[in-house]
């Protein structure tokens, strides 16, 4: 098979003459005309890097970069001090050109730059790289940046040992110590924890070190970006513009901004003429996008996530989170002495348990759940049921899966509750899936609003079976232990109302 060098000949010929090394101490850019000039001081603006662009060309045909008016908007706090920056835009929106192109112009102009990517793993932290090192290929500026793909590095010819672009991934523990200029983080959603992010921030030189986040929107509001978003959305400076689906949070000394672009969640994702405010780019039209929302390949949860910006609780969920958020009730109680059912998933090792209470009552169920963390030991949720059974009538406490929880089910018994097991076969979570769905759809259930419950009910994803479809965990995602210990208590409702009332 014939490699990419071996078919563009000329290209790589041409690129490997252009790396000539320049004379040292001058700087040589298209930039400037090719002219061998002394380095601009003090030339780190927003205009400044705007003009950078357009002498950028983002491919083969020499299209030339150009700044959009949004761009222009993200990165405003940036020049203008901001110490943290961070941005949220669907996909396809021009994000990892940008910080490209951002990651050059930094190491072009800061003295002693040490510019670092960090991204989930190691490819998709190189991929903003191989981005940067396109972008000095076709335009013509390989005689002034050093690009070496092999080590993750991007230095200035004629100044080797002052400044660089490097790549430290997510997934490695070597990031302590580094004392970057700027820091650029790209799908924070994707970071298994906050642990680069924390590493950059803490650790931003001690005149000019800034840092710039540019995601998506994620998968789970527990993730650190989503923990980071809420955070920001409680700031009294945020705001939203329904016309632009642009909202803005700033702290109070400037330090820390958040650009978003979205739909609301109350928003309809297929209204495609709205969906296009929230992709500002000028290439993302009403057709393009439509094309997009009609491929057979697109799910619902590509398209809530990466073109209307709408946070899921799975990759590809089994509800539109707003059907979810639209059976919140602040103040829901469920009254001492009610008639309810429990349901229980008895988590092992490091898995989380969830527990269910569930009130049938006046053709609507009530639900409030509470979580175990993981390595608690079963007998907090023997004694947690028991606690239940005195503040309650429990018709029954149904349990999964099975295995988990056989001596807790026969001590339970013992005191004189009645114990259902809801093993968790194909058939039966086919039969409480298609069940919850009818009962959510038709809003026939009612839930307190909490955060954690609402993250393990949307981490569910369907799995299409030869006989329907059925709840699964994403491996990828949180945590569902609520949400099967919600569908056993449903399963079993009819311990406490007979089930023909709740016919649907």
């Amino acid at each position: 098979m014939r490699t990419h060098r071996e078919s563009n000949p000329d290209e790589y010929a041409a690129y490997n003459k252009a790396r000539r090394k320049p004379r040292r101490g001058v700087y040589r850019s298209t930039l400037l005309g090719g002219k061998a000039e002394p380095r601009r001081k003090n030339a780190y603006s927003l205009d400044d890097f705007a003009a950078f662009c357009r002498q950028l060309k983002v491919d083969a045909r020499g299209q030339p970069l150009k700044l959009e008016a949004f761009e222009r908007q993200m990165l405003t706090p940036y020049f203008g001090g901001a110490v943290e920056t961070v941005v949220i835009i669907p996909k396809k929106n021009g994000k990892t050109t940008l910080l490209a192109a951002l990651a050059l112009y930094h190491l072009d102009r800061q003295r002693d730059a040490e510019c670092v990517i960090g991204a989930a793993s190691r490819d998709q932290a190189t991929t903003l790289l191989r981005q940067a090192i396109g972008l000095i290929r076709y335009s013509g500026f390989g005689d002034h940046f050093d690009a070496k793909e092999g080590i993750r590095e991007i230095r200035i010819f004629d100044n080797l040992l002052a400044g660089r672009i490097r790549v430290l991934p997510a997934d490695v523990t070597t990031t302590d110590g580094v004392i970057p200029t700027l820091a650029l983080v790209d799908e924070l959603h994707r970071h298994p924890s906050a642990h680069l992010y924390e590493m950059f921030r803490d650790g931003l030189g001690p005149r000019h070190g800034q840092m710039i986040t540019i995601s998506t929107a994620g998968a789970s509001s527990l993730s650190p970006l989503g923990v980071l978003r809420e955070k920001a959305m409680q700031l009294p400076s945020y705001q939203r513009d329904p016309s632009t689906k642009h909202a803005t949070a700033e702290s109070e000394d400037g330090s820390f901004v958040l650009h978003e672009w979205a739909m609301a969640p109350d928003e309809d994702p297929h209204d495609i003429t709205q969906v296009a405010k929230a992709n500002p780019a000028s290439w993302q039209t009403v057709a393009a996008l439509r094309r997009r929302h009609d491929s057979p390949s697109m799910t619902l949860g590509q398209w809530l996530r990466f073109a209307c910006g709408v946070w899921t609780e799975a990759e590809d969920p089994w509800i539109e989170p707003q059907m979810w958020n639209d059976l919140a009730e602040d103040d829901l109680e469920i009254p001492e002495g009610s008639e309810v059912v429990v349901g229980v998933y008895a988590g092992l090792r490091e898995q989380e348990s969830g527990l269910v209470v569930l009130r049938p009552h006046d053709d609507v169920l009530d639900a409030k759940a509470s979580i175990w963390p993981a390595a608690h030991k079963v007998t907090a949720l023997e004694d947690e049921i028991e606690r239940l059974s005195n503040v309650y009538s429990v018709g029954a406490v149904a349990y999964a899966p099975p295995l988990n929880f056989v001596r807790s089910a026969e001590v339970l018994e013992g005191k004189g509750l009645d114990l259902w097991d809801f093993p968790i076969s194909q058939a039966r979570m086919e039969d409480a899936s298609a069940d919850l769905l009818d009962i959510i759809e038709q809003k026939k259930i009612r839930h307190d609003g909490d955060a954690v419950f609402r993250a393990h009910v949307l981490s569910g994803v369907s799995r299409q079976t030869e006989h329907g479809w059925r709840l699964v965990r994403d491996p990828r995602r949180g945590s569902v232990s609520a949400l099967i210990a919600l569908l056993a208590a449903v399963y079993y409702r009819d311990k406490v109302t007979p089930k023909s009332y709740w016919e649907l």
